[in-house]
């Protein structure tokens, strides 16, 4: 693979280090968000060169659902983020209806790049007592895992029991590769696979981090996309097309053999922290890990609270069975402290053993807690009633222990002895997060800047549990000091002193301050900030960054979180949002849908209905909407209904949407030729290729579910094989395969693949048939995509019944189309009784075929008719001829000619007279079948040879 070196330039005070994603000003870090870092990239990649849009959308966004407006917003962002001026530029001059260039003089920045590291957990305690035990077993998991069986640990405890403590002393000494990932609570579900992305991208930071990187590139392409910075310059433009919308089973298959390569070079721990938090695509990416078989040096390390599971609902409690069940983890459970455990403890901190009075009675009053333990002692080293001087050990009377009898009290009855004013500004923050910056929070309190700094920093000095952990730059050039909660338990008691219609003003004032902050970088808080519009009760608003979410859900193929979003951001709504933001969530639910259930599921058909009932034609949400529907339709075979909808396209496409013009002539195209009418589909694909030849290169791939050339040669070439070219046909199916792999794109690839598979199935070309069929079987386990659900299962089926294993392919043929019809899947079923009616009398089994041919014809009736109509009623015609109901077969031929000939369907009309001829029915023709072998002269397919010999020996 061509690798080219991440970016690292200067330009004016800027300077850029795309490896660590990170832009920074006179020494300091300035905050992008990463599309926008991105857009940055690209940019400076070709300084003083005009950037299309479209370059840049294909280059940023790929396979994606993206328009013009969210570029120019980006864009905006990111003049913010370097203090330009969109109307006197300095570094980036706009190109109207164009692109964009950037102009700013550029020069390779030599100084050593900036890695951040994980820093060690401040609130652990100096010295780790009573884990030695837990120690032991995390150690023996590590050595497991050494020796290649792979570990999954669980680190169970309630808020103070130590967890991060035992962690990070295990982290400490393990000798192995570490890669940290946190759970957030603000984020929760709304950030797919957050905490894993974080410790990938600590993984390739590391030494040896380029190595990490290229196995990505090679088999998890769909996790290096979340990583743009460590994209080359090719991988920048291909590998959106290869990955196309990642489905989730193809983001776990590749994940699992990532780990397993990355693992060969030495072991390698997972660690992910507060797994209560994790959202839904975390949880099945650990099940996946546990369930996997084969060696692998890999430990993954997760802590949670289990209690905050069952009080949740959360995914992970029923994962935690089912592992628990199979043997498949391991549970380190951190009880309570003992009271031996207590004195020791105690004996570190002070240097001399307690009295054991002292330690019963400690123990009773915590009950064992960890940070119980730490503050209670801490409260009574305050209070002068507990220290160890050159007189000894002076202790409280046992039985007069007047801190508060659980932690939670203790925390309050700290907090409470704060002024009113800080309790106030602390309460506040709370609402924010485990962290927080000084001046958002001034916003929301409404206090001067520095005297709320000022402040910040006294409680700092009164309390242990409050810290300050550096600063960052804004929007506006300001510096925001950064604090933190040492205990999220701390947090907890603070929001619980909140008044209600404070929580609610608070809310509503942390949004718009963190809005303007961050800037346009805020478009990269979005769950965070639907979280406080949500909780200050602003729908419209908070419904406008759950979109946001669910779009980045989808990119990275977490359709649940996506559903998720759409959905709760539609409730919120309850019908009351503006009519584009609804059709932007309406669509976004329907194609999350697509992608956990299949297309013509009736809850699929219900979302698009009910985006398309918006009648907001002039949207791009609309349109995609009715490319949707018209999928759904096309899929459970409803043709009526999906040539209005590729005519409301055309219609739509009047006013110069080159993108759905194109799409919707394929569309037609499509249902013609599945109708019969091959004339007309013919007009409509090669209308569709003469556009594609002028406009292709120019569409943006995101108004395409797949490549549009492929579908196009796909097309046209069944068309041709039908209207009897079958040079021609055979040309443009090849190009189309071939087109498809050199892009990588996998939903491509099946379409072509099986179009193959049908053309070489009709000339009877079994082992070309069963050759691609299974490439095809692998291209969907490499990619992760749904089996059994198309016609290639039922073709690789009736190769095998050719190639001599008959039982193993008429049973495949018939559960392939027993899961299309529970599925819906209706359009390609007339095509599978054609070919079972084949399989069976090859089988020997009449009675079967005969009944699959009635049920095809039946079928192609209620549909409308089907292109294999006369190809069914001509093996009917056989049948009926076979059981000696001579005039039943003659009607039967006679049909299939007549239908044949009014589709345009050359190959089922040559089907029928050369049947017709050896049936000696009165529909027999040497004349015309002559001149229709005419058109097939020098095909080489066992179909056609035998159709020539047939006519070569007279009646």
């Amino acid at each position: 693979m061509e690798q080219v070196q991440p970016l690292r330039l200067r330009f004016g005070d800027f300077r850029i280090d795309e490896a660590e994603a990170q832009l920074r000003r006179d020494g300091e870090t300035v905050e992008v968000p990463p599309r926008a870092f991105q857009v940055l990239c690209e940019l400076a990649r070709r300084p003083g060169q005009l950037v299309a849009k479209d370059a840049l959308l294909d280059a940023v966004w790929g396979h994606r659902h993206i328009n013009e407006s969210a570029l120019k917003n980006v864009v905006n962002q990111l003049r913010q983020a370097l203090g330009d001026d969109a109307r006197e530029s300095r570094y980036i001059q706009t190109a109207p209806r164009r692109g964009y260039r950037f102009i700013a003089t550029v020069a390779e920045d030599t100084a050593a790049p900036i890695v951040v590291q994980r820093q060690p957990a401040t609130s652990a305690p100096t010295s780790l007592v009573g884990r030695d035990t837990a120690l032991a077993r995390l150690q023996a998991s590590l050595d497991a895992a050494r020796g290649m069986q792979r570990q999954l640990v669980f680190v169970l405890g309630e808020a103070g029991a130590g967890k991060s403590a035992l962690i990070d002393r295990f982290a400490a000494n393990c000798g192995a590769r570490l890669a940290f990932g946190q759970c957030i609570e603000h984020y929760g579900s709304g950030e797919p696979y957050m905490p894993v992305l974080e410790a990938l991208n600590a993984l390739c930071r590391a030494e040896g981090g380029e190595a990490v990187a290229r196995t990505m590139r090679e088999v998890a392409p769909s996790w290096l996309l979340q990583l743009p910075w460590l994209l080359s310059e090719e991988d920048r433009r291909r590998l959106p097309q290869e990955v196309g919308g990642a489905a989730q089973d193809r983001m776990l298959r590749e994940f699992g053999e990532l780990i397993d390569r990355v693992t060969r070079d030495g072991p390698v721990i997972l660690v992910l922290e507060d797994l209560h938090w994790s959202d839904h695509a975390t949880v099945q990416l650990l099940g996946y890990l546990a369930h996997r078989r084969g060696p692998a040096a890999l430990m993954v390390l997760g802590a949670f609270r289990p209690t905050e599971l069952v009080l949740e609902d959360h995914p992970l409690a029923a994962l935690r069975q089912q592992l628990r069940t199979r043997r498949l983890s391991l549970e380190v459970d951190l009880e309570s402290l003992s009271e031996a455990e207590i004195g020791a403890y105690l004996t570190v901190r002070f240097g001399d053993a307690p009295p054991e009075s002292f330690v019963h009675s400690l123990h009773a009053h915590t009950a064992g807690l960890p940070l119980f333990v730490v503050n209670v002692v801490d409260e009574l080293v305050d209070a002068g009633t507990l220290r160890r001087d050159a007189g000894g050990w002076h202790v409280p009377v046992a039985g007069t222990l007047t801190v508060p009898s659980n932690v939670l009290g203790l925390i309050d009855a700290q907090i409470a002895r704060l002024p009113a004013e800080y309790r106030r500004v602390l309460g506040a923050a709370s609402l924010c997060g485990v962290e927080f910056l000084h001046v958002p929070l001034a916003e929301v309190v409404d206090m001067p800047v520095d005297a709320l700094q000022e402040l910040l920093d006294d409680a700092t000095r009164r309390v242990g549990w409050l810290r300050a952990t550096g600063a960052r730059p804004l929007a506006d050039g300001r510096i925001a000091s950064r604090y933190a909660f040492g205990h999220t338990m701390y947090r907890q008691v603070l929001q619980g002193g909140v008044a209600p219609a404070h929580k609610l003003q608070w809310h509503r004032k942390w949004a718009a301050a963190l809005g303007s902050a961050y800037g346009a970088a805020a478009a990269d808080m979005a769950a965070e900030l639907a979280l406080h519009y949500e909780r200050g009760q602003l729908a419209q608003a908070a419904a406008e960054q759950l979109a946001i979410v669910s779009a980045r859900a989808l990119e990275r193929g977490a359709a649940h979180e996506a559903l998720a979003a759409a959905q709760r951001a539609l409730v919120l709504g309850d019908g009351r949002l503006a009519t584009a933001l609804e059709l932007e969530l309406r669509v976004l639910e329907a194609v999350a849908l697509t992608r956990v259930h299949v297309v013509a599921d009736p809850r699929v058909a219900a979302a698009f209905s009910r985006a398309m009932a918006l009648r907001a034609e002039e949207q791009p949400a609309w349109r995609r909407a009715l490319q949707g529907a018209w999928w759904v339709h096309f899929s459970r075979g409803e043709l009526d209904e999906a040539r209005a909808l590729a005519d409301q396209m055309k219609a739509l496409a009047a006013d110069g949407d080159a993108g759905l013009l194109l799409a919707a002539l394929i569309a037609s195209g499509f249902v013609q030729m599945l109708r019969g009418d091959v004339a007309q589909a013919r007009t409509e694909f090669e209308a569709a290729q003469d556009l594609y030849a002028r406009e292709g290169l120019r569409l943006a791939p995101s108004q395409f579910v797949q490549d549009p050339g492929v579908e196009v040669a796909s097309g046209l070439g069944l068309v041709c094989w039908l209207a009897g070219e079958p040079r021609r046909a055979r040309e443009l199916v090849q190009q189309a395969a071939s087109r498809a792999a050199s892009n990588g794109h996998a939903l491509s690839e099946t379409t072509a693949l099986s179009t193959q598979a049908i053309v070489h199935a009709l000339a009877r070309e079994f082992d070309a048939v069963y050759e691609i069929t299974e490439r095809l079987y692998a291209v969907i386990r490499k990619h992760g995509l749904p089996t059994g659900r198309s016609d290639f299962a039922w073709l690789h089926g009736r190769a095998l019944v050719a190639r001599g294993q008959v039982e193993e392919g008429l049973r495949e043929m018939r559960e392939a189309a027993h899961s299309a019809e529970e599925l819906g899947m209706r359009f390609g079923l007339c095509g599978y009784h054609h070919h079972h009616v084949q399989a069976c009398l090859e089988a020997g089994q009449v009675i079967e075929a005969r009944v699959s041919a009635d049920e095809g014809i039946a079928l192609a009736r209620r549909l409308g008719g089907h292109v294999v109509l006369p190809g069914l009623l001509t093996q009917s015609a056989e049948l009926l001829a076979a059981a000696g109901e001579e005039a039943l077969a003659n009607d039967a031929i006679l049909a299939a000619i007549e239908t044949a000939r009014g589709n345009g369907s050359t190959f089922f009309e040559l089907l029928a007279l050369a049947a017709a001829q050896q049936l000696r029915t009165g529909a027999a023709d040497p004349g015309r079948l002559h001149e229709l072998l005419a058109l097939y002269q020098g095909d080489p397919s066992p179909r056609i040879v035998e159709i020539r010999g047939l006519a070569s020996g007279g009646p």
